[in-house]
């Protein structure tokens, strides 16, 4: 029942309708490397459309196949003010961006939306962004360019195989820098408790070995992804077998390996299970949970966090990526989450509502006793 109480006051995710898109709004987007970074706005500007202010975040450090030229002629053409404001996103040190959003709160609070577009931004982007609007009072829309084509493809991936038989073979990512946390995403709950570790294993398995090398759970949760697609299907396959390593490798140092399935697409059920889960073990471990999933999952755990405020978010920051990562966009989609700031502490309320049903439970089985 709270499974299906908490998707309720989730908003449904559905396909753009730029006929609803509001225009007093500001839009937030990332100058990334791929093509489904300029879907929207590309979409905006064919349709005749604008919108009041347009923020471009550049990613730091600096990669030169990000387009941030085509960003800034998109953005000029789509905004009202004629012009694009900048952020930098530091990826190596996350909690700078948190400093430097002041800058254009003002932009932002003079309109009553919200649009951020996930599309090309990195997970951790999306949890530290929602988090900084958590007070935002207006609307705040989500949109997300399914890319037409995802990388590997799977010819491309059998074909790495052959190549290397006998060596685990590594796509999208290479080499992990560091573990990445901010303070706001931070949790000093449950200090010398045992640990929870809830994580979405990759095509680079040194994400979740950087990870695990990092910090030691005594349980191990892997959300692995079905994708959205019939055809990528195969990619479920393809990433148990890249990460087969860390049950063998980790087993001595684990009590527990737990594989779970979990859609890409649907972040309500993303949600829905991870707070099933915790509950099982929120009185008992410290969790840390690394949005290294989908970027409609990253969503989710945003929420989750907000359920539970003592879960410790962090991420494993690469240092590159690979040259290729999706190409096209098949379909753009859209999550409108209604006066935000209310939206959040409804998430509260409801998380307050179940502690309190605990409470009833227990006081009863107290009075049964007597």
């Amino acid at each position: 029942m709270i499974k299906e109480d908490l998707r309720e006051i989730l908003p449904s995710i559905e396909k753009l309708d730029l006929n609803k898109n509001p225009t007093n709004a500001t839009f937030i987007g990332s100058a990334g490397f791929e093509d489904r970074c300029f879907s929207f706005l590309g979409r905006l500007i064919s349709s005749d459309k604008k919108i009041k202010n347009v923020i471009g975040i550049e990613y730091k450090p600096f990669n030169p196949e990000n387009r941030k030229e085509e960003f800034e002629t998109l953005g000029v053409k789509a905004a009202l003010q004629n012009k694009v404001e900048w952020l930098i996103y530091d990826r190596f040190n996350p909690e700078k961006i948190y400093h430097t959003f002041g800058r254009v709160k003002n932009l932002i609070n003079e309109t009553g939306n919200v649009i951020i577009d996930i599309s090309g931004m990195s997970k951790f982007l999306i949890v530290v962004l929602l988090d900084i609007l958590k007070d935002f009072k207006g609307n705040v829309i989500v949109i997300y360019s399914e890319a037409e084509i995802y990388h590997p493809t799977h010819e491309e991936f059998e074909s790495k195989k052959e190549e290397m038989p006998d060596i685990t073979p590594t796509f999208l990512t290479r080499d992990v820098y560091k573990i990445a946390l901010t303070t706001s995403l931070s949790s000093i709950a449950m200090q010398s408790s045992p640990l929870l570790m809830i994580a979405f294993p990759t095509f680079n398995d040194k994400e979740l070995m950087a990870l695990l090398n990092e910090l030691t759970p005594q349980y191990l949760i892997e959300f692995e992804g079905i994708p959205h697609e019939e055809a990528d299907r195969w990619r479920f396959d393809a990433v148990r077998l890249i990460n087969r390593k860390i049950d063998k490798d980790f087993i001595l140092n684990i009590d527990e390996i737990i594989h779970e399935e979990l859609s890409t697409f649907d972040y309500k059920g993303t949600v829905a299970t991870l707070d099933e889960i915790y509950r099982k073990f929120k009185y008992t471990h410290k969790c840390v949970i690394a949005p290294t999933g989908s970027k409609l999952q990253s969503v989710g755990v945003f929420i989750f966090k907000q359920l539970h405020p003592e879960v410790q978010v962090v991420y494993p920051v690469t240092k590159e990526f690979a040259e290729e990562y999706t190409d096209g966009c098949r379909n753009i989609w859209s999550i409108t989450f209604l006066k935000f700031h209310d939206f959040i502490k409804n998430l509260e309320k409801h998380r307050r509502a179940k502690l309190i049903s605990l409470k009833e439970a227990i006081e009863t089985q107290k009075i049964d006793k007597k």
